[in-house]
């Protein structure tokens, strides 16, 4: 009896080991990277927020007077909200600090449709064309061989699969990637680069036309969830290798520290 209690005993330790090591992940994803948003059309608001609500992520928001390149470096990841390139003014007029922030070495995303009609090609760091293509979920899509998928989950095709919601898959996306831009999320039927992505100077830039933001705030899909997670924090901190900085977390934990 007294083996089979020490047992269990350290059993009950290990498991509280691992516990507190996927707790100090997600702590890691979700709150040591730093995340200024770009919110988007103001009818889209609340779900905004209740999208990164039911994805546990913090984000600061970036607003009027914060399009200086000082105040943009501070955060690891920019993401942009629903057609914030159409309908957040101070986003218009600030566009190429935000370029500048990435030539800098930061990481630009765009988590949610933006609008073809009002698209300048010349918003992101490498021009692109928008047309009008909108997509149901069921297509089908094929994904490239990219970290965006490996971290911090293992993305496969079926996330990307039904149950997005009605009507909330994806809009107003390229039909062609010229370089450097390269393909990531391309769909079976047309071929169309739903997602593409392009290193910019130091730094990389991800235009996304699938509707995260919209999906997850209304439906609040577990694997629509992790989408957001890898396409947010996939690249870790600003000029530092994500595992780098885990291991320093993992380290002061440890440590007590």
């Amino acid at each position: 009896m007294k083996l089979l209690v020490k047992n269990l005993i350290l059993v009950s330790g290990f498991t509280g080991l691992i516990l507190l090591f996927l707790a100090t992940q997600f702590t890691f994803a979700a709150q040591e990277l730093k995340v200024g948003f770009v919110q988007g059309r103001g009818n889209d608001a609340a779900v905004e927020e209740q999208a990164f609500k039911n994805a546990g992520i913090e984000y600061e928001v970036i607003d009027k007077g914060d399009y200086k390149i000082d105040n943009l470096l501070k955060y690891d990841i920019i993401a942009v909200g629903v057609v914030a390139y159409d309908k957040n003014e101070p986003l218009k007029d600030g566009f190429k600090v935000v370029n500048q922030y990435v030539e800098a070495g930061g990481y630009l995303v765009t988590v949610d449709f933006q609008q073809d009609s009002t698209w300048k090609k010349d918003f992101l760091p490498h021009p692109l064309v928008l047309l009008d293509p909108d997509l149901e979920d069921n297509v089908g899509v094929t994904l490239a061989d990219h970290d965006i998928f490996k971290k911090p989950n293992k993305l496969t095709d079926k996330h990307f699969g039904g149950g997005w919601g009605n009507g909330d898959f994806m809009a107003d996306g390229p039909q062609e990637a010229p370089k450097p831009w390269l393909p990531l999320v391309v769909d079976k039927q047309n071929k169309w680069p739903l997602v593409v992505w392009a290193k910019a100077g130091k730094g990389d830039v991800v235009f996304n036309s699938l509707q995260i933001l919209q999906s997850l705030g209304r439906a609040n899909k577990k694997e629509v969830a992790e989408v957001l997670h890898n396409f947010l924090f996939w690249r870790g901190p600003r000029g530092v290798d994500a595992q780098d900085r885990l291991s320093t977390t993992w380290a002061k934990l440890k440590n007590g520290g």
